[in-house]
């Protein structure tokens, strides 16, 4: 089962209480300890926003100017808090590794009785103090021979799913590879980065937007769910493709049903974490 079903919406944007100690793992039966946390425990650190900025409909694009630990991989997240809160957002890092400042695309997401929302952090302005945690996750590519025997790779994200995988891009991990990116948003002002395909086209990624409420729009492009449009442009060499994916449970699924009848391993469809 893909792993990213579960988990994922917390790196699109959503604010979680890392959990418990005692709620850290659980028994499954022949499967031994499953962990269910977001990995280490946080290291803490005083840092301030740099800058923020529209990014489009309910998104922020939020730069903290930090030197961090541990990050080296597209795909990777960390934490944020707001000085002495007891909950934190876990956030994919948009920017990718050695690039400075740090950028993060962060979903604008009201309070909750489980979590105290972004607004406190899409509603600061430049030099609002914060806590953040070192980088976490192992990213997309887990191992360094990851992608060994691949020669296409299919991104997939729906709105602020293509944080990570503008890392990914950027990080020059996809280089020397056939790459598509398949990227969907209700509408073409909930689209972010769209200043930036350009210059990802010129790394070599072909970049297919899908909208997938284009009524009244004025849309003119491709319409409907990022996997649909997928499977109707086909999958030349199932054998060596890999996906690459960040988004809701529904496309989560929907993608893994896409590639187990093209006849992709499930090992090769890869979620951030």
């Amino acid at each position: 089962m893909l792993p990213l079903l579960v988990p994922s919406v917390a790196l699109l944007g959503l604010v979680l209480q890392p959990p418990s100690p005692a709620a850290r793992s659980v028994r499954a039966p022949r499967a031994g300890r499953v962990l269910l946390g977001w990995g280490p425990d946080p290291v803490w650190s005083d840092q301030s926003v740099e800058s923020i900025s529209d990014a489009g409909e309910g998104l922020k694009a939020i730069t903290i100017d930090a030197a961090l630990d541990g990050f080296g991989k597209g795909g990777q997240y960390l934490q944020i808090r707001e000085p002495g809160a007891e909950k934190a957002g876990i956030f994919a890092i948009a920017s990718a590794p050695g690039a400075s400042p740090l950028e993060f695309l962060i979903k604008e997401q009201p309070p909750s009785d489980w979590s105290p929302g972004t607004g406190w952090l899409t509603g600061a302005s430049a030099g609002a103090a914060l806590e953040m945690s070192q980088a976490m996750g192992s990213g997309f590519l887990k191992t360094d021979d990851a992608l060994e025997g691949i020669s296409t790779v299919l991104l997939f994200a729906v709105g602020s799913g293509i944080s990570p995988i503008r890392s990914v891009i950027e990080s020059g991990a996809l280089d020397g590879k056939s790459v598509e990116l398949f990227y969907g948003a209700r509408t073409p002002a909930m689209m972010s980065y769209t200043d930036k395909f350009a210059a990802w086209e010129e790394l070599g990624v072909s970049v297919t937007p899908v909208i997938s409420q284009p009524e009244g729009t004025g849309w003119e492009g491709c319409t409907g769910y990022v996997q649909d449009v997928a499977r109707e442009k086909g999958i030349a060499d199932p054998k060596a493709t890999a996906l690459l994916l960040c988004g809701m449970k529904g496309m989560a699924v929907a993608i893994k049903e896409m590639a187990e009848e093209a006849g992709i391993p499930e090992e090769r469809v890869l979620a951030n974490f």
